[in-house]
């Protein structure tokens, strides 16, 4: 292939690159922090009750009054004997609300917490104070795979410790109510790819009143 045929294949490609959509040539990772409303909602948060009216009921559905006449004479009543319930076996307790927050970050190996964060711990710190009900919280730190159970266990609590420092002492939020715990990669979120980054997260968990 001579210089004149190069020149010409790779004028083509570039405009072959120029008529693609941008959208289409590449999309944007990017996730966009939780609002306050959004944490609020996932922890069922209860927060500073509103005044409303009751709807007015419709036309038609008031409960009509019973006539003394449709009530049987009590010679006419039948008593149907009585069976016991069939046992059922007791319901599974339901899991306590959580919310999970993937755009809380750290710098790698450490827990330090990168400027991107702060926005999400800000809308955490905003939900948790605005809960009129004043309850406790666990906050769970999560790891990949990569490197030893030890060592992400230490850093994983390390990393939920940062969590808890900057919601007390940057938004006020009481340290009664925060618990921490390190879970390593003991669960992950996608067992089919350990090392995948959506292992590396912060779990937020309504516990219960404080």
């Amino acid at each position: 292939m001579n210089t004149g045929q190069q020149y010409f294949l790779a004028a083509l490609a570039w405009a072959t690159i120029a008529a693609i959509p941008p959208a289409a040539v590449a999309a944007d990772p990017a996730v966009s922090a939780p609002t306050t409303e959004a944490i609020s909602r996932d922890l069922k948060i209860r927060g500073l009750p509103t005044l409303g009216n009751a709807p007015a009921p419709p036309p038609g559905s008031e409960l009509a009054p019973v006539s003394a006449g449709s009530v049987p004479p009590p010679h006419e009543i039948r008593h149907r004997p009585i069976h016991p319930a069939a046992s059922r076996p007791p319901a599974a307790p339901a899991a306590p609300p959580s919310v999970t927050l993937r755009t809380i970050t750290f710098e790698f190996g450490s827990a330090q917490l990168r400027p991107e964060s702060i926005e999400t711990l800000r809308n955490l710190g905003n939900a948790l104070n605005q809960d009129q009900d004043k309850k406790a919280f666990l906050i769970e730190g999560h790891t990949d795979r990569s490197g030893s159970r030890a060592y992400n266990d230490e850093l994983s609590k390390r990393r939920a410790d940062a969590v808890k420092d900057y919601l007390v002492k940057d938004m006020g939020v009481s340290a009664d109510r925060l618990r921490t715990v390190g879970k390593g990669f003991s669960e992950l979120a996608n067992q089919s790819q350990p090392y995948a980054a959506e292992n590396r997260r912060v779990v937020v968990v309504n516990t219960g009143a404080s």
